[in-house]
């Protein structure tokens, strides 16, 4: 199955989409052959790469499977980037044009989502050809770029297998009927919100809620109003909810998910006891289309992000590659037809993260306990993650020297109790030079998306360093 033809067994008649605007199954494909039609006039071809830079909407879902449709392949870009980070993808990506709901200052060409949507309306393009017959389901149909630690990012290339079995997957442990109603608050553009959110209600033929806002008040006025049966959320907005609405507000939901950082267990708990539910927490990454792991709703168990989900497998290992045994700590490899064909015009990064027997390096340390339940215990990255957004140091330390007067800097992360993790900034000023927090703040708003701007600027004398001059992060977190 490829992952346009997701919903072909729905009702027709069911509401699929309900949001800015409201679609059935039947409606949904109609929209997906007209923009398809558009995007043919306009020269997409099969393998030319279109971007998608927008917000929740309705019209997200639309254009997305319009481009796979195609046999093109579908860039969604983090709608909190700034220009100049949008241009480093499309440059790389090599995107033939970038589809908007906010004017860019980019290279590639681009239109708007309504302008699109607009032309598309008039249904007076001629018919596109029908998806080419010699695609198969191990052909790429998306580029989701996610950071590495020395801040270029990396283009992560999923196929529609990866996507669909993912899905399928997925469901499997959270089961959708035609009769639910999943929100998506989330952002589309996320992987982790795109498979749960999205692709998993598809599949099943239920109705998805979109929320563009992400107000806490909104969320549980949206759930009552629209009596949402299923609700992926990502801590942070647990712990809000905890502290908010009426036990009654939630009555409708039978499943919550939390996925895109750890939850906290006093939260999970908070949660719990104001909503009578427990929370699935699960795990994942890019690399693996995203879904990993998820603790089941019977068997829950503190701090555990519970056991592969059907059809993926999960082993951890030792420095030497050997397994480790029950409750040794090591780093958590994964494998399955969810896994990436590799990182986009990246061989030797590739390679280092897809090894032998094709096994997927995590870069996370973990354990597994005696029922082969995961314990995500660090990352082996310096990755941060503040309100499920993966934030790489190495990108923020290159804005903060681009400043004026600084010699050295580090970038950690830090617990926060609300976001899960805080950006904090150790700098070192060349002579002469004095740390101004709030001029650098200024600095960097425009040069990198907001959420990646340290939330504290530390001056220090000296860097704590090892024997080969190495900054040592660990000490600044301590």
């Amino acid at each position: 199955m490829f992952v346009h033809e997701l919903w072909k067994n729905a009702d027709p008649s069911r509401l699929a989409l309900d949001g800015n605007r409201a679609l059935t199954y039947a409606q949904l494909s109609d929209q997906v052959r007209m923009v398809r039609n558009v995007l043919y006039k306009k020269g997409i071809r099969r393998k030319d790469r279109v971007a998608l830079y927008s917000a929740n909407s309705v019209e997200f879902v639309v254009v997305y499977m319009a481009v796979v449709s195609l046999g093109a392949i579908i860039i969604p870009v983090n709608s909190s980037l700034v220009d100049r980070e949008v241009d480093f993808i499309l440059r790389d990506s090599e995107t033939k044009l970038l589809v908007t709901d906010t004017p860019l200052q980019v290279e590639a060409p681009q239109i708007s989502v309504d302008a699109l949507m607009a032309e598309a309306d008039q249904d007076a393009a001629d018919e596109a050809p029908a998806f080419p017959s010699d695609i198969t389901e191990d052909d790429v149909c998306t580029f989701v770029y996610t950071s590495g630690t020395t801040g270029s990012p990396k283009g992560a290339m999923l196929t529609h297998k990866n996507l669909v079995r993912n899905a399928e997957q997925t469901n499997e442990v959270i089961t959708h009927t035609p009769e639910d109603k999943a929100l998506c608050v989330l952002p589309m553009f996320h992987c982790y919100g795109w498979t749960v959110s999205v692709l998993v209600p598809l599949l099943a033929g239920c109705t998805i809620v979109v929320m563009k806002s992400k107000i806490p008040t909104e969320i549980i006025h949206t759930i009552t109003r629209k009596q949402v049966t299923v609700a992926a959320m990502v801590p942070p907005m647990y712990h809000l909810l905890a502290r908010l609405g009426r036990p009654e507000a939630m009555k409708t939901v039978r499943i919550f998910v939390s996925g895109g950082a750890s939850l906290p267990q006093p939260v999970a708990e908070a949660f719990a006891e104001r909503y009578g539910h427990n929370v699935i927490i699960g795990y994942g990454l890019t690399e693996a289309s995203p879904v990993v792991t998820m603790l089941p709703p019977d068997q829950p168990k503190s701090l555990s992000a519970g056991p592969a989900i059907p059809g993926v497998e999960i082993k951890v290992v030792n420095d030497d590659g050997k397994e480790c045994k029950t409750g040794e700590v090591g780093e958590l490899l994964v494998r399955g037809d969810n896994v990436m064909k590799g990182y986009w015009h990246k061989d030797e990064e590739t390679k280092k993260v897809l090894i032998a027997d094709g096994w997927l390096r995590t870069g996370d340390l973990a354990y597994l306990d005696k029922d082969a339940f995961v314990y995500i215990v660090d990352r082996i990255k310096d990755l941060i993650i503040v309100n499920g957004e993966n934030i790489y140091p190495g990108e923020v330390e290159d804005c903060i020297y681009e400043y004026e007067g600084v010699s050295e800097c580090a970038v950690v992360g830090h617990s926060d109790s609300l976001r899960g993790q805080a950006v904090w900034a150790y700098i070192v000023m060349k002579e002469g030079y004095t740390l101004d927090e709030n001029e650098i703040r200024k600095f960097m708003k425009g040069r990198i998306a907001a959420y990646k701007i340290p939330r504290h600027f530390i001056e220090i004398d000296e860097m704590p360093k090892n024997s080969t001059g190495k900054i040592l992060k660990r000490a600044l977190r301590k």
